[in-house]
């Protein structure tokens, strides 16, 4: 672990275990809206079993409306006001047995073989971007909270085995979406206390059904998605990927004869989505019709009154809630991500570049052409990409290069050209490297740090109410955390103590029937 790290962590008042038996066990499938959190406010395997997975399928906010279901569910039973836990705490169930937790924590993919760039998140590269520390912050976050459940989004399938051995070494199970592509989820859970009954691989979501094992609770059933949905203006295809899972749930309650109303479901993960969004409509209203439009997200530029179906898309599950909305109160939910607020000075509303922005990119251009030139030369374009992305051959910004000097033919990298790779940059969300790339090149970036960060919140555990109590939330976190975030050093996601740009999301059920 990076010794920056363990001081952070040491002045925060935790420990970090960075040693951990040999891995013996996993499972694995073969084949702005501003949410307020401020103060006052490797070894080598014994065993690979497999799940089985059961092939399913192909892959204007309106009033709370009645649960749509298969039969009517009954209320639930009123229930306790929920905890609030501190964060860093034990997710403890009431009695062994009984009732559980679930996490969610979309990791920000590990960059133990894959993920080069994963430096560029940090406002200050260095050992705490490399993965041994980014990792030993996990290990400790993740086993303090001791969850029943854990649910990841932005594993790796090419290290995942190594990279989350810890977890298999305390006693989780586990299984990673089998689909293509670089960042996957990935659901866990203990396997002194659950046995899973199936999974279905849906488009970026996971279904995993669990029954319990001990306790007054034993026999039980949860229905768990696990989900990181498509990023950026795809709230069409968000939408479409969540009323899949949840048509998943219903089929595989269905098989093995689980489908009598209420099912019991939690929809967890990483939604790329906040405010009066789709995905939020179906769960909580159970369905969502041609004339509904999202709003509330000031991250969807030009996106406004967006037709999102032509169809009505419904869910036979039942009404959900949102467990930290559901705690905290509308007006009070923490945010989820905490980052460099520079989207608003880089990209105007309608995704024109700021002015700023262009004096900033015109300045570096600047700075790398050979003295007494207005162009980059191919010795200027490697130096270039030598300094953003410490190998030359890699990156969009190489690609992107390569492939304008090419158009031109001739080897010579205009400023137009410069402008149009750092726009593109942008406008596939890519702030993070951007500012990093005005802050290796310029001496600074956009970034005003006393400004306080840039707050969202795309992570969510919703459950259904008809099925659960819930019972407590976690708090993101400690107050010290607070402090560091909304005073000196003004600190952003990922940095020395925080391994990702995402906070996790824990909660804890009780059974209501």
């Amino acid at each position: 672990m990076a010794l920056s790290s363990a001081r952070a962590l040491q002045e925060l008042g935790l420990q970090v275990a960075t040693d951990g038996p040999a891995f013996t066990h996993i499972l694995r499938r073969q084949s702005v809206s501003k949410a307020s959190v401020a103060p006052a406010a490797g070894s080598s395997a014994k065993r690979i079993d497999t799940v089985a997975s059961s092939s399913v399928g192909a892959s204007s906010a309106s009033a709370p409306s009645k649960p749509v279901a298969n039969g009517p569910a009954k209320a639930p039973a009123p229930a306790a006001a929920p905890k609030i836990l501190s964060a860093g705490s034990a997710l403890a169930p009431q009695q062994p047995g009984h009732g559980f937790s679930v996490m969610t924590w979309n990791v920000l993919l590990p960059n133990s073989m894959d993920g080069w760039w994963i430096y560029k998140y940090y406002r200050n590269p260095g050992p705490a971007a490399e993965w041994t520390a980014r990792q030993a912050l996990m290990q400790q976050q993740l086993l303090a909270a001791a969850a029943d459940v854990i649910c990841l989004q932005e594993v790796s399938d090419q290290s995942f085995d190594q990279d989350f051995q810890f977890l298999c070494d305390a006693g989780y199970a586990a299984l990673m979406h089998e689909k293509k592509g670089r960042m996957r989820p990935a659901t866990f859970w203990r396997r002194d206390g659950w046995e899973s009954l199936g999974a279905v691989h849906k488009d970026r979501t996971l279904v995993v059904v669990l029954k319990r094992l001990i306790g007054p609770d034993a026999g039980k059933v949860v229905f768990l998605v696990n989900g990181h949905l498509s990023a950026g203006p795809s709230a069409d295809r968000r939408l479409r990927q969540i009323e899949d899972a949840l048509s998943a749930v219903s089929k595989e309650a269905k098989r093995l004869s689980l489908d009598k109303q209420p099912i019991p479901t939690i929809c967890c993960g990483d939604f790329n989505s906040q405010g009066i969004s789709g995905v939020r409509e179906i769960l909580v209203n159970g369905q969502v019709t041609p004339d509904f439009r999202e709003g509330g997200d000031p991250t969807e530029r030009g996106q406004d009154g967006k037709v999102i179906t032509s169809k009505t898309k419904k869910q036979t599950i039942g009404r959900f809630q949102d467990a930290l909305e559901a705690a905290f109160g509308v007006d009070c939910v923490p945010a989820t991500i905490l980052v460099s607020n520079i989207d608003g000075k880089m990209l105007q509303a309608d995704g024109a570049a700021q002015p700023a922005l262009l004096a900033a990119v015109d300045k570096a251009f600047s700075s790398l052409c050979s003295e007494g030139r207005s162009v980059m030369l191919m010795p200027d374009v490697e130096r270039f990409l030598l300094k953003v992305n410490h190998v030359f051959g890699r990156g969009s910004e190489y690609r992107f290069a390569m492939a304008a000097m090419e158009k031109r033919g001739v080897e010579e990298f205009h400023l137009e050209d410069f402008r149009a790779l750092y726009l593109a940059e942008l406008h596939e969300g890519k702030f993070w490297g951007v500012e990093h790339d005005l802050q290796v090149l310029n001496g600074a970036g956009m970034a005003v740090p006393s400004e306080g960060p840039c707050q969202l919140r795309f992570d969510y555990v919703y459950f259904s109410e008809a099925s659960f109590q819930l019972v407590a939330v976690q708090e993101p976190l400690t107050e010290a955390q607070k402090k560091m975030v909304w005073g000196e050093p003004y600190e952003v996601f990922p940095n020395a103590w925080h391994p990702s740009d995402h906070l996790p999301v824990a909660a804890t059920f009780a059974f209501s029937h």
